[in-house]
């Protein structure tokens, strides 16, 4: 299953990916240069705002990768 959308914090710690399998969901791995984490699975998107605050990252610190 490929992603639909895949976005980096601007300091490359985060990468999200989007699925849309039937419902949306999102996959976060924690990145350290060429090694990731498994993914923390988070379903719909108020899931995600909740994990992106108690983050302390805003909308405007994701960039597509």
């Amino acid at each position: 299953m490929d992603p639909a959308a895949v976005w980096r914090d601007r300091l490359h710690r985060w990468r999200i990916e989007a699925y849309r399998a039937p419902d949306l969901r999102f996959a976060v791995f924690a990145t350290n240069g060429p090694t990731e984490s498994a993914p923390v699975w988070l379903f719909g998107m108020s899931a995600l705002a909740r994990w992106l605050m108690t983050h302390a990252i805003e909308l405007d610190d994701l960039v597509p990768d």
